[in-house]
């Protein structure tokens, strides 16, 4: 019988042994994940903070001036400078082009299957492309989903690469520049040259200012008047500038860094959308990952 137990208890051993050295080999993998992701976030963030030659910043500075997305942002006090670094890549910019030309068709098909399976669109629930689909409702109206708007406003506003091997691209720049200091659930950058800013949510209201990619900071506005303009319909945005001068800008012209943003990676010769998403992660809760269904 006492070997029997012997024999027993030395099996039960084998088995916690083999259990908590898969389960070290399961840690240190994850480990190693989470090294080389914040690796690449370094690598990213000193990319971003890389000071740009004379040249560089004359050449950003033009295209700002002519409404062009500069490929290196150019850092000044108050502001958050546009930049794209993803036409530095060709198979990526011939992939923008194209998912840009699909937005404007409203061609869900070709969206879906550029989709990654496991796309990350909420920090509650994640059920796959399927799940994206429904959350956005293109299972059922297609046409009338906000998705259309947002990916369409959200690559057009650049991003950059976050692995030197410019394999994951994050955009918009907004998110992937923001300045340092600025708490991002309290304040946003306007995304473009020569945005009015409104006394009144209309755009009929008396100017009060022009703004270029200016930080501001958000204000309380519970129930924001929404106006068309041309095909779009965006919100009016209250905002205060540094200065302390408070009033509205339209909707499409200004971006958090907590408002929805979109990664790509890179599989094999194709682009896939993994992580289209809202919010972050201290302050996620279910009702911040609803989508914007404006349209």
């Amino acid at each position: 019988m006492k070997k029997i137990i012997s024999f027993a208890l030395l099996i039960t051993l084998g088995l916690v042994f083999f259990q908590c050295k898969n389960s070290n080999t399961q840690q240190v993998a994850e480990a190693e994940a989470k090294a080389r992701a914040a690796q690449a976030k370094l690598d990213s963030i000193e990319r971003a903070n890389r000071q740009p030659t004379p040249e560089e910043r004359q050449q950003a500075k033009q295209d700002m001036e002519e409404g062009k997305m500069p490929s290196v942002s150019i850092k000044e006090r108050g502001k958050v400078n546009p930049v794209d670094e993803g036409q530095a890549s060709p198979s990526f910019r011939d992939f923008r082009r194209g998912l840009i030309t699909a937005i404007e068709d409203k061609n869900v098909s070709y969206l879906m299957e550029r989709v990654s399976d496991k796309i990350k669109y909420s920090f509650t629930e994640n059920d796959g492309k399927e799940g994206f689909k429904k959350a956005w409702g293109l299972d059922v109206n297609s046409t009338e989903s906000g998705i259309w708007q947002e990916l369409k406003k959200i690559l057009s506003l650049g991003g950059n690469f976050e692995d030197p091997e410019k394999t994951i691209f994050t955009a918009p720049y907004v998110h992937t520049t923001f300045t340092q200091g600025y708490d991002p659930n309290e304040y946003a950058v306007v995304t473009g040259q020569g945005v009015r800013m409104r006394e009144k949510s209309s755009r009929s209201s008396r100017n009060l200012d022009v703004l270029s990619y200016d930080i501001v900071r958000l204000l309380p506005n519970p129930s924001p008047r929404v106006e068309r303009i041309g095909k779009e319909r965006h919100p009016w945005i209250k905002i205060q500038t540094e200065s302390g001068t408070e009033g509205y800008v339209y909707g499409k012209y200004i971006h958090s860094p907590t408002d929805n943003r979109v990664s790509f990676e890179k599989d094999g010769e194709d682009w896939k959308m993994f992580l289209f998403l809202k919010g972050s992660e201290a302050d996620a809760s279910p009702t911040e990952s609803v989508p914007d269904t404006l349209n």
